[in-house]
């Protein structure tokens, strides 16, 4: 072929290769945007959070941290906060004791119950009653009337006064579960919330990590360029995938974001700072241990143990249980109630006639009861008796949901585990031996530019699963404490 010719055929060429490598970027290297993924043994740096990142310079080790650019553009998003707060899961716990709004409600609610005791146990006051008049009805003897001034007291009987104080202790004591109900509620969704944000930070740090795999990749194509072993078409497509993760590292900081909103929400912060999780338990590969989970390959608590401590103390449970305590307190006041009280009265009366009428005075009694004949609490003493009925049910309906819920998440729990010891024992490790061996076979001319792709992209598929398993294991364990109705140590 002469040299013209050859000039003319090597455009061509160009152009099929870059066609090629596009389909083949197509098929294997689609981004992800919702994954997420371990960081592999790098720890981050303790004096910046997510929101000082910058950007990796291309080529830099994997073991750096995560890095975003720090000016704003119209492709970057970038995290805006006011202040950066390092928080550890018992500072979370704590701030949300003191600050969560439903906490604080409950605690109210609890007040408001001691209350209506001293209510409850207040007796009638009496009464005074004086009648006094003037003018000739009053002042002329044909008229007759008395000036009078007297005494009434209501006098409850049947007990009513001691069935409302037992009705109101119930009812306290009801208030008083309530709160530690909804106390462990919010605990398990600070719970919950603290390990999102973990894994939302976790999530940046695959992407950077990914990132600088791609970028290296780059690098090992303009040198395989320079030195003529590659087309430049290869630098395009190698530096195309890089970019494919600027969308992800956008997608990552926004998870940030949420999380740290969620959090903050539930901490009872209204303006959600920079918040930076201490602990990112198993998604380090190399913790030692963790505040949010206990290590995969430590020994399950019993299960029958876990389910007679969540029979007696699970607090929703107890709440159902006391429920029935104030409706039978409901039940007897209602009763009670049925009874007449009696209305008791004295006083003295004396007259103001005018002479020559002798004045006249002297003392009364008085009784006064309403006579029980067309109605005798029939309404309250039946809704009383149903709303015992109805508490008996939802007692049951409680321990059945509790017997499931701890059956269920023992079981998740089992699972996790299982799945994240495959994955470090065999996948995780798996994945960056492939990743590197076709690096180098590519670097040295054995393996081709789709081959690295295909195997980073199967990396990055790995560190996702592993990464969906960490997550459904902290999940789990925050399900089997909430079903179980108290912390869980280990």
């Amino acid at each position: 072929m002469s040299k013209n010719k050859a000039q003319a055929v090597k455009p061509i060429v160009l152009l099929l290769a870059v066609t090629v490598l596009q389909s083949c970027s197509a098929f294997f290297c689609c981004p992800i945007l919702a994954a997420s993924g371990p960081i592999f043994e790098q720890p981050q740096q303790a004096t910046s959070g997510p929101a000082q990142l910058r950007p990796t310079a291309p080529g830099s080790s994997m073991h750096q941290g995560p890095e975003i650019p720090t000016e704003s553009s119209p492709t970057t998003y970038i995290l805006k906060a006011e202040r950066t707060v390092r928080l550890t899961l018992k500072d979370a716990f704590e701030q949300a004791e003191e600050h969560n709004p439903e906490i604080l409600k409950a605690k109210q609610d609890v007040s408001l119950a001691a209350a209506t005791v001293v209510s409850a146990g207040a007796r009638p006051n009496p009464q005074l009653a004086v009648q006094m008049g003037f003018g000739p009805a009053w002042t002329k003897t044909i008229a007759g009337n008395t000036q009078q001034v007297g005494i009434n007291q209501i006098v409850e009987t049947g007990g009513k006064r001691a069935a409302r104080i037992r009705l109101s202790k119930a009812q306290q004591t009801a208030s008083s579960l309530q709160l530690e109900a909804i106390r462990f509620d919010v605990r398990t969704r600070v719970r919950r919330a603290y390990a999102e944000l973990a894994a939302a930070q976790a999530y940046s740090q695959l992407i950077e990590n990914m990132r600088d795999l791609a970028e290296k990749l780059v690098n090992i194509a303009t040198e395989r360029f320079k030195a003529g072993s590659a087309a430049e078409a290869e630098i395009i497509q190698a530096q195309l995938t890089a970019n494919q993760y600027d969308a992800q590292r956008n997608s990552a900081q926004g998870r940030i974001r949420q999380a740290q909103i969620q959090l903050s929400t539930l901490l009872g912060q209204p303006v959600a700072p920079n918040l930076v999780t201490e602990d990112q338990g198993l998604f380090r590969l190399q913790a030692a241990q963790s505040e949010l989970v206990p290590a995969p390959d430590q020994s399950m608590p019993d299960e029958v143990n876990l389910l007679h401590s969540a029979l007696s103390k699970r607090p929703d449970l107890l709440v159902s249980q006391q429920q029935v305590a104030v409706s039978t307190k409901q039940l007897g006041l209602a009763r009670a109630q049925r009874i007449p009280d009696l209305i008791l009265g004295s006083g003295f009366a004396f007259t103001t006639f005018q002479a020559p009428e002798p004045q006249q005075y002297g003392a009364y009694l008085n009784v006064n009861v309403d006579l029980p004949i067309f109605y005798r609490k029939q309404g309250e003493i039946m809704s009383a008796k149903v709303s015992i009925e109805q508490a008996k049910t939802q007692t049951v309906i409680a321990q059945n949901r509790l017997i499931s819920e701890v059956k269920a998440a023992y079981e998740n729990v089992r699972l996790a585990r299982a799945n994240i010891a495959k994955y470090r024992t065999q996948l995780l490790q798996g994945a960056t031996e492939t990743v590197h061996l076709n690096e180098l076979g590519y670097k040295y001319g054995r393996n081709r530019l789709s081959d690295v792709i295909l195997a980073q992209q199967s990396m990055q598929q790995i560190n996702i699963g592993y990464f969906d398993v960490v997550i459904a294991y902290q999940n789990a364990w925050a399900d089997l404490e909430k079903a179980v109705g108290q912390p869980l140590t280990f």
